[in-house]
């Protein structure tokens, strides 16, 4: 049986199952993937087009356990060594890019102390559309990036970010609004 829009992966690059969108695997619109990319899947993964991911120097791993969902929009660029784990679900809009050595995870994986009942442990994450993660960010469950956002390299995303926002800092503030043109695509 042939899915449109499903492809096998051969192992050595990615191993799995992947969605690539509503669309025929035509080479214009699948994946383009340079370097090894760990994919561990058990759950959904739904990928758009022309996914952009680069793994020199470091490794790219994107995990989705059993009955969580992984969505990457169209046109988003994963950069170097990024690590995304969905156990519930996290969600990436179109036009978005995600610098190296990011890390975004909706689940703490652990309680913190002995009152802590584990409710929390593991919250959805959205980055909307035209959304900037910088080198070395870290986003954490819960969190909601808003639309043409940009997080500051090295911050620690702990609150929402608002749309049309910089933010930065351990954990992040908002440092200023920022000008965006209706239409305007970042690349």
């Amino acid at each position: 049986m042939v899915f449109p829009n499903k492809v096998k992966i051969a192992y050595g690059k990615m191993r799995g199952w992947a969605v690539f969108g509503k669309i025929q695997p035509t080479l214009g619109l699948l994946p383009r993937i340079r370097g090894k990319v760990y994919l561990n899947r058990s759950g959904e993964l739904q990928v758009g087009k022309r996914l952009n991911i680069i793994r020199k120097p470091w490794g790219t791993q994107l995990t989705v356990v059993k009955g969580a969902r992984l969505t990457i929009g169209d046109d988003v660029l994963i950069n170097a060594g990024v690590g995304i784990a969905a156990n519930i679900e996290v969600v990436i809009g179109n036009n978005v890019m995600i610098g190296p050595r990011t890390s975004i995870f909706d689940s703490a994986y652990h309680r913190i102390d002995s009152l802590d009942d584990g409710s929390e442990m593991a919250q959805r994450i959205t980055i909307q559309d035209n959304a900037w993660i910088g080198t070395g960010a870290l986003i954490l469950p819960g969190v909601t990036i808003g639309k043409n956002a940009v997080v500051a390299a090295g911050s620690t995303v702990t609150k929402d970010v608002p749309d049309n926002t910089l933010v930065a800092g351990a954990p992040a503030k908002v440092i200023r609004e920022l000008t965006i043109h209706d239409g305007w695509i970042r690349r």
